[in-house]
């Protein structure tokens, strides 16, 4: 027969063994609990195309300052935030809170966003050309913005009596594209100011410009031609 002391040692080691097994299935039961929702984290982010994309790799997506001739690079923009993108880089109405389209963006789920400005000229004789890049979720939410950056083109810029005129126009060359001229009303026909305004889409990336010019046909065949040397660039970078 056992001692006490042996018995008391035996209960104390069986004790400690239960201890442990109650501590393996307790361990082995949370893990059970936590791997759907590890499953569920993995798959949204596999399905999801990831995180935020860098300014640094959407940068090349952006024309070339020597693909414009007679123009230079003034400054190159990086609109991570929402915010500065849709204040710097958007031409919108005056009748579009810049919050309107902050809350168009974020839904169609932006990944980043980049701009650039190039300028010719100095002073009151300054042109300057605003080009923007970004990439979002999926083709289809490019296409979601893209189409409602044009129905804000479409809409005149002015709060109330405005000389200017939109009228949509076709884009030669640059498919997926949406484009509107805003010309004025009256005056000499090709001599009164003229805003340009297009985007178009390749995948999930969305590309935009927009300058104010003359409306002269010469200065309508310069942006067909500046849009159609943007849409090549792009269509050359990899995915």
């Amino acid at each position: 027969m056992l001692s006490t002391n042996a018995r008391k040692m035996t209960s104390h080691t069986n004790r400690a063994a239960a201890r442990d097994r109650r501590a393996r299935m307790s361990a082995a039961r949370r893990a059970r609990r936590c791997l759907p929702l590890a499953l569920a984290l993995a798959l949204v982010s596999g399905c999801g195309g990831g995180g935020m994309v860098s300014a640094t790799t959407l940068y090349p997506r952006l024309l070339p300052a020597s693909s414009v001739p007679g123009f230079g690079l003034e400054r190159k923009l990086d609109w991570s935030n929402p915010v500065d993108l849709v204040g710097e880089g958007v031409a919108l109405p005056q009748i579009t809170h810049p919050s309107a389209g902050v809350e168009e963006f974020q839904s169609a789920h932006l990944k980043g966003a980049v701009g650039e400005v190039l300028n010719r000229g100095a002073g009151f004789n300054v042109t300057a050309i605003h080009l923007g890049a970004a990439k979002f979720d999926s083709a289809s939410d490019a296409v979601k913005v893209r189409n409602w950056m044009h129905g804000e083109d479409l809409q005149q810029p002015c709060f109330s009596i405005c000389a200017f005129s939109p009228m949509p126009t076709k884009v030669p060359g640059v498919p997926n594209s949406a484009a509107v001229i805003q010309t004025t009303t009256g005056g000499r026909r090709g001599f009164g100011p003229a805003n340009y305004r297009a985007e178009f889409t390749i995948g999930p990336y969305l590309y935009w410009a927009w300058f104010q010019g003359n409306s002269s046909p010469q200065t309508k065949s310069t942006f067909e031609k500046g849009l159609g040397r943007y849409y090549q660039h792009a269509k050359q970078q990899k995915s």
